[in-house]
């Protein structure tokens, strides 16, 4: 199976990771509010680019213009890529008005197909735009629309707030994912650090590390802390 590079040459997460991202994955990151969620897809676009691959990245945080200047933040430009066509940038709030449903969200993206067109679709975060209003009867269409890109080679990554979602539909995406990466704030010594953990792997062609303990600095980015956690 062909794995999608994402290295960097300023840490080693491809490596945690298996050394890549497995062709046809559907990518489900879970984590409270400030777990690190939204910086660990900001990481995986960037090396994604970087190595020369495609992106959609579908944002529910923030404007264009606010994503730029996150994106410089860490030390990870994309103004080129936006430029040449191999990221593309949707943010949400224009595609939804306040009021509707947001139900109306998943049948939005299903018939988008130019969000689709990349190697690699990132949203984050879905469960912030679908809510509680979403019941498993709705998302069940959903997920097989999902299965049906990963099933042409495509890469989907999403993340979710649990706290967010009927539980009923959270096991639902997590059923249908191919890797789960749980991501915590916790407490380590006098300090705190960000963990993510990968509770569900399938199609690994390498050893990968289960647990990764990170952290953000600006004007560096994404750092791999060479510790453990118990």
């Amino acid at each position: 199976m062909k794995l999608l590079d994402i290295r960097l040459a300023r840490d080693d997460y491809h490596k945690r990771i298996g050394g890549g991202i497995p062709q046809g994955s559907l990518i489900l990151i879970e984590g409270g509010h400030g777990s690190g969620k939204s910086v660990m897809c900001q990481r995986m676009a960037y090396g994604l680019l970087q190595n020369g691959h495609s992106v959609t990245f579908i944002s529910s945080q923030m404007t264009t213009v606010d994503f730029i200047y996150q994106m410089f933040s860490l030390k990870y430009p994309i103004n080129k890529k936006l430029i040449d066509g191999s990221l593309l940038y949707i943010p949400v709030l224009p595609l939804i008005s306040e009021n509707a449903p947001k139900k109306d969200f998943l049948e939005k993206i299903m018939q988008s197909k130019p969000f689709y067109e990349k190697e690699v679709v990132v949203i984050d975060s879905l469960s912030s735009v679908i809510s509680k209003d979403v019941n498993p009867e709705n998302i069940r269409d959903f997920v097989s629309f999902l299965k049906r890109i990963t099933g042409v080679n495509k890469v989907i990554i999403f993340t979710i707030n649990p706290e967010e979602l009927d539980r009923r539909v959270e096991e639902q995406l997590k059923l249908a994912s191919t890797i789960i990466i749980d991501v915590q704030v916790k407490p380590f010594g006098g300090d705190i650090k960000n963990v993510a953990t990968i509770v569900k792997y399938n199609f690994s062609v390498t050893n990968y590390q289960k647990v990764t303990v990170f952290r953000v600095e600006p004007k560096i980015g994404f750092i791999v802390e060479i510790t453990s956690i118990s």
